[in-house]
Parts: structure tokens; C-alpha cells; sequence
């Protein structure tokens, strides 16, 4: 070995170093770092000592005590190690070369069958087939932390363009843990530490009888993953890999450097601060920089630079174009997430005003029944508080959908209506066609909230073909889940996909960005609430799915609700049926209530019909009030959201006193005391606020439903 392999060598670890030792917050850093690794690497003249140092460089990069890399080429098998002892390394050579290349092959098969999703990173642990008997000698016997000896983790060497043409096993984690999905920060930068060093080892091998430096840079760049490339003192592009001009969308290297518009694809905003922090600090790391392919698709881009003394320039282009979609996405979800929080929660108020306005206008009602001016002031209050619950709901509904009973929904029937409606009220102009696979599952969804949805979108469809178009309604079942957020994580399908798509105008790009804002319309003022498309998203969001948007302007537009195929019907316990006009009989009820209006109107309301009303306005309350003679009360009007103890923990402490005890529900939302097992099997009857005096009257009905007159003012026996 000589003096310069030496040299070499430690330039290559030094620059492993400088990957692999800053923090993850630094990750922006890596492709300047990277640069200057496989500037490092190419300096080592000698292969086999190139191999064993990558090996090195990796582990330590990751934080593992042994590896062996296996790298299969044309002309042969070559092994790096780091710490293998040398019986062993002998022991691999000799088994990469009498092996088959099948059974190699094999064997490779079935530990991509461990591989984490989207990565080449593959875990196997000691309990299977494939990892018994595979310990390393330094790690034979040991077990430290969760990773057992015989445990074994494997990295797929790739080139930049996707080919495979080895694997790196790591054994002895430095903290001793067995790798999780969540924990592959290091080795997804082992990744693309490979991918660099494959590439290398490939030009080395299919070029060793040119010169080293020449044809180790130029195939280097040519496999690399991301976009390179070289200016001259004057501005002009020299050099180009495939990979940058695949990005810019060109045909090839030689198209892009015949091109003198390329500079007009970069924002020139970005491009002048980019050139005054080069020309400040001579190098440039992880900048951000808008662009755009030769077709017009916007880029997001990444680019690290250096400035050469002779004043050329040399540039790395990544492609962050998809990481940033997604992470818009997320963004997104957690804006509409919040904006929801906060309706459910002004509905739940609003819910709580009307049903104590609701309760004193039905109260006034029987106060100034003999004057006809006031009766009408009342009943038009009524009416107005309605109105407002009506809204309300509404409201209730896109914040929080999925509150009504849970059923296998069926599609075809859903879009056979919507298309009877459109049929029969759209302009005559549109023509609506209805296209539904056969065989396609029911989705659990409410049926009604799909319907709404559904019509939702095949009204947007309708305002934007004015003059008459194509309204088609499909729907076919599909295997794979969405992409788009907010699909459940733990949601496995089968899936249904109901397309509603038109040949309209189209939607262009800035309205397609706040499309499922809630209050956001493009219609003009008093045409529209802004809720529509927010509700289908909410209905996607509350059964596990999604929706996506195709649509460009003047070329139409479909949008794809994808839900999860129903298998078995949800039931969630009946509202009580309406009044019914029969006598009431006097029952004992305790009124939980904290909102002083409500409790005042609804304790009138039910002495009103005969009862006896004792009243609790918090949980602890409501069971020392219950504790002290549970035989005297007959039923419990209780609201769900109290103050110190909600309605459920209440429901478990009088049902511990008394497991009989007759329950009302009442909530702005009673589907949310449901969630909870227990509480759906002990509440007899739900009541939903703002309600009327027949509600409340048919709900104390129907929770004293089964007991006979005689026994509602008894107590039972000890």
C-alpha cells in the first residue's frame, strides 16, 4: 500500500465523520458533506482497501460494531469488512465464490420479505428461518439491550440508478437496540452513503484500464441519485449528469447544455441570493430554490455549492419536489383537524344557548296562549332558535361527522339518487351518466352523510360546466388504500372509490391549494357557505379514507372519495321515538345539568308534565344527591359534558349504586359519551340538544319503557 492510498484513506474517514457525527437537525447539510465523501473515497487507489473503508465508514456512520459488504459484479465477487475476524472473512470469500448465483439470489428474495416499506433496509430477527446460526464471533453469545446475536440487518447496495449489485450486514449495535421503522435516521443515510460508494465501485471495475480520475468522476456523476453539475468563470454550463436533466424534464445531458433558457427555469429571486451567498462564502449548503421543468411543473429543489479558486462552480440538484407535497399535506390536515376542534367545540355552545331558548319559549308559549301578538313573538322566537339549531348541526356535522347511525352505505343507491336529483334539477345541458362496477361493496359510512357528500361534489360539478357538459358518477372497489392524507393509519380495505368528475372549466391551481378550507367559496356573497367540499373531506377523515382532486383549468375535473369497504353493520342505540300525544306519568328525575338557563327551562318543562324534579349542576353532585336514597329517583336526565367529573364516569357511579337506573343522554353531540362501550350498553334513550318539549317528553318515555305505572314511584327491594 502506499503513501497516497494511506492519505487516502483518512481523508475518506474524515469525511465519514463529517456525514455521519452532526446531529439530525444538521441533516440538510449532507449533500455538501456527501460531496466531499465521494471526493475522499475516489483518492483511494486501491480497491480492496476502498471496500473495507466504506464498510468502516458506514458502520461508524450508523453506530454498528461489525460489518461485511458483499458486492457482486461481471467479473467477480468482491468482500469489505470492518472488525470480521480473518477466518471468518475467509470463511464469506469462499462462500461468495462457490455459490450460485440462484441461491444467492434466493436467499437475497426472502430478506427483502423483511425489508422496511420504502427503503432498502431490512431487519431480521433471530426467531426466523433465515437468521439462525448467523452470529458474527464477536457477537456469538452475547445479548445486550434488545438485539439478540443471532439477530441480522441488512442494507441493499444500489446504485443511483436502481441497480442492486450487493449488501451490507451490520451486527453489534453500538446502543445495543434492535432497529424500529422509527429509528432509521442513521441508516437511511447509510442508504445514500451506498448508493455514492456503489456507484464508484461500479465506474471502478467497468473502467479500470482508463485513467483512474477521469473515469471515476464521470461515471460517478452519471449514477449519482441526485442532479450535478459544473459552470465556468464566465456563468456557462460545461458539464450536466442525466440526473439533473431528468429533473428539468430534458431528454438528455447534451439537450439541457444546448439550451440557453435553462436559467429562466430557477426563480430569479433565488437564484440572486444564492449567487450573493456564494460569492460571500464561497461554498453553499442546503439552500431552498423554486423552480420548474421545460413543461411548466413547478420544482422544489435543494442545491449545495462550492466555488472552485479558478471561479467555476460546482452544484448538487436534489429533487425535494415530493417531500414537500407531503409535507404541505400534513400541514393541511392539521390546519382542517383544527379548524374542526374549534366548530365542534362553538356548536356544543351554541347547542347549550338554543336549548335553554328553545325551553323558556315553549314555557311562554303557555303564558300568553290567550294573546295572539305575544304567541306569535314566541313562536317565531321558536322558530328563529330552530333555524339556529338547524345551522348549528350543520356546523356540528363537518366538525364532527359520523354522529348518526353507522351502516354498510350502499353505493349504488347513493349514486343512483344524487344522479336522479341532477337529472331532474340540473340544466337540461348536463348530461349525467352513472357508471357502477358490479359486485362493489357497501362502505361504512352514514348513509345520509354520504349522500350529502356526494350531491356536494355533483353541485361543484354543475356550477362549473355553465353551458352544459358530462357529469359522470362512478364507483368501482380497489385493493390498495390512498395515498392522501387523512387516510387511518390502522385502515387495511378493501377500499371503494366513488369518482365524481365533469368537463368543465377546471380548477386552477391557487383555488385547488384551499379547496377543503372551511368558509372558503369562490361563489359570489350569499351564494355559498363555504362548507361543502370541507364536509366531504370531514366524511373522508371520520371513516377512515380520503379524497383527492384531479383537475387542471379548461380540462375538467374528478374528484375520488376512496372509503374503506364495510363488513359488518354498526348500530348505535335508537333516538327515542317522537311524542306520540299519550298521558305522561309522573316519575321522579334527577336533572344533571351544568348550564344554569338549561337547567331552569327543562326542570319547568318536566314539572310542567307532572314530575319531580331534583337537580345536580355538576357530576359529584349528581352522585351524592343519587348516594343518598338511590330508590327515589325513577330517571336521570344527564348531560355528558360537566364540569369535575363527566357523564360518563357519573353513568359508572350510579349504575354501581343502582345497575337498573334509568339513563337520558343529552349532549350537543350524544355520539360522543357512545364511543365508550359501556356507556351505549347503560343509556336508554338519547337526547340531542337543543330539543323540544315533545323530545324531552318522548325521551323520559322511552327510558321508563318496560316498568309498569305502579312500580315508577316505588323503591326497589334490598
Amino acid at each position: 500500500m502506499d503513501a497516497g492510498t494511506v492519505t487516502g484513506s483518512g481523508d475518506v474517514l474524515a469525511a465519514l465523520d463529517r456525514v455521519g457525527g452532526r446531529p439530525a437537525s444538521s441533516d440538510a447539510d449532507d449533500a455538501a458533506a456527501m460531496l466531499h465523501f465521494v471526493e475522499s473515497l475516489d483518492a483511494i487507489a486501491d480497491l480492496q482497501v476502498l471496500l473495507d473503508r466504506l464498510a468502516e465508514g458506514v458502520a461508524r456512520t450508523a453506530g454498528w460494531g461489525v460489518a461485511v459488504l458483499s458486492v457482486y459484479l461481471p467479473d467477480g465477487a468482491l468482500l469489505g469488512s470492518y472488525r470480521l475476524p480473518a477466518d471468518e472473512r475467509e470463511r464469506f470469500l469462499a462462500s461468495m465464490r462457490t455459490t450460485p448465483e440462484a441461491v444467492r439470489e434466493r436467499r437475497r428474495q426472502r430478506i427483502r420479505g423483511y425489508v422496511y416499506p420504502g427503503t432498502g433496509i431490512a431487519y431480521v430477527p433471530h426467531d426466523a428461518d433465515l437468521a439462525r446460526g448467523a452470529a458474527y464471533a464477536p457477537s456469538r453469545g452475547r445479548w445486550s439491550g434488545t438485539w439478540h446475536p443471532d439477530d441480522r440487518l441488512f442494507v441493499f447496495v444500489r446504485t443511483g440508478t436502481g441497480r442492486e449489485i450487493g449488501i451490507l450486514s451490520l451486527d453489534e449495535p453500538v446502543d445495543g437496540q434492535a432497529p424500529t421503522a422509527e429509528r432509521l435516521g442513521p441508516l437511511r443515510l447509510v442508504e445514500r452513503l451506498l448508493s455514492l460508494g456503489a456507484a464508484l465501485l461500479v465506474q471502478r471495475v467497468l473502467a479500470r484500464d482508463l485513467a483512474r480520475n477521469e473515469a471515476a468522476h464521470r461515471l460517478l456523476v452519471e449514477n449519482a441519485p441526485v442532479g450535478i453539475y459544473r459552470r465556468d468563470a464566465d456563468g456557462r454550463l460545461v458539464s450536466v449528469n442525466p440526473r439533473l436533466a431528468a429533473i428539468f424534464g430534458y431528454p438528455s445531458p447534451e439537450a439541457l447544455l444546448a439550451d440557453p433558457g435553462f436559467a429562466a427555469l430557477c426563480d430569479d429571486g433565488d437564484r440572486a441570493r444564492l449567487r450573493a451567498d456564494l460569492a460571500a462564502r464561497g461554498e453553499v449548503r442546503a439552500a431552498e430554490l423554486r423552480g420548474r421543468r421545460v413543461d411548466g411543473t413547478p420544482l422544489s429543489l435543494r442545491v449545495a455549492l462550492r466555488r472552485d479558486p479558478d471561479g467555476s462552480v460546482h452544484g448538487i440538484v436534489e429533487d425535494v419536489t415530493e417531500a414537500k407535497r407531503l409535507e404541505e399535506n400534513v400541514q393541511r390536515v392539521q390546519r382542517l383537524e383544527a379548524v374542526g376542534t374549534l366548530a365542534s367545540g362553538i356548536a356544543h355552545d351554541f347547542n347549550n344557548l338554543l336549548a335553554g331558548i328553545l325551553g323558556y319559549a315553549a314555557l311562554l308559549e303557555g303564558e300568553v296562549a290567550d294573546d295572539s301578538t305575544k304567541l306569535n313573538m314566541v313562536r317565531g322566537l321558536r322558530g328563529a332558535a330552530l333555524r339556529a339549531a338547524e345551522l348549528t348541526r350543520s356546523l356540528l356535522g363537518v366538525a364532527r361527522p359520523g354522529g348518526s347511525e353507522t351502516t354498510a352505505a350502499d353505493v349504488g343507491a347513493v349514486l343512483a339518487e344524487v344522479a336522479r336529483i341532477a337529472r331532474e334539477t340540473f340544466d337540461r345541458r348536463i348530461v349525467t351518466v352513472v357508471d357502477v362496477e358490479a359486485g362493489v361493496p357497501p362502505v361504512l359510512a352514514v348513509a345520509g352523510e354520504l349522500h350529502r357528500a356526494v350531491l356536494n361534489l355533483a353541485v361543484n360539478a354543475r356550477d362549473a360546466m355553465p353551458s352544459g357538459g358530462e357529469l359522470r358518477l362512478s364507483a368501482r372497489a380497489q385493493a390498495a388504500p390512498p395515498a392522501t392524507p387523512p387516510v387511518a393509519r390502522d385502515a387495511k380495505g378493501p377500499w371503494v372509490l366513488i369518482e365524481v368528475a365533469d368537463t368543465g372549466v377546471g380548477i386552477a391551481p391557487e383555488v385547488r391549494a384551499r379547496l377543503f378550507e372551511p368558509f372558503f367559496t369562490t361563489k359570489p356573497r350569499g351564494k355559498g357557505t363555504g362548507l361543502g367540499l370541507y364536509a366531504v373531506y370531514q366524511l373522508a377523515r371520520a371513516f377512515g379514507g380520503a379524497v383527492e382532486v384531479d383537475s387542471r383549468p379548461g380540462g375538467g375535473s374528478a374528484f375520488r372519495l376512496v372509503l374503506p369497504a364495510a363488513e359488518v353493520p354498526v348500530a348505535a342505540p335508537a333516538a327515542p321515538p317522537p311524542d306520540d300525544g299519550a298521558p305522561v306519568v309522573p316519575a321522579r328525575v334527577l336533572l344533571v345539568e351544568d348550564e344554569e338557563m338549561i337547567r331552569h327551562a327543562v326542570r319547568e318543562l318536566l314539572r310542567a308534565d307532572g314530575h319531580t324534579v331534583t337537580e345536580a349542576a355538576d357530576g359529584p353532585s349528581a352522585v351524592a344527591t343519587f348516594a343518598a336514597d338511590p330508590g327515589a329517583v325513577d330517571v336521570v336526565v344527564l348531560d355528558f359534558v360537566l364540569p369535575r367529573m363527566n357523564g360518563a364516569e357519573v353513568l359508572r357511579r350510579l349504575r354501581a349504586l343502582r345497575p337498573d337506573v334509568a339513563v337520558i343522554l343529552s349532549s350537543g353531540n350524544v355520539q360522543d359519551g357512545l364511543e365508550d362501550p359501556e356507556v351505549r350498553a347503560s343509556v336508554r334513550a338519547l337526547l340531542p340538544k337543543p330539543y323540544l318539549p315533545g323530545d324531552l317528553r318522548a325521551a323520559v318515555r322511552a327510558a321508563l319503557c318496560g316498568r309498569a305505572p305502579a312500580q315508577l314511584g316505588s323503591r326497589p327491594r334490598s
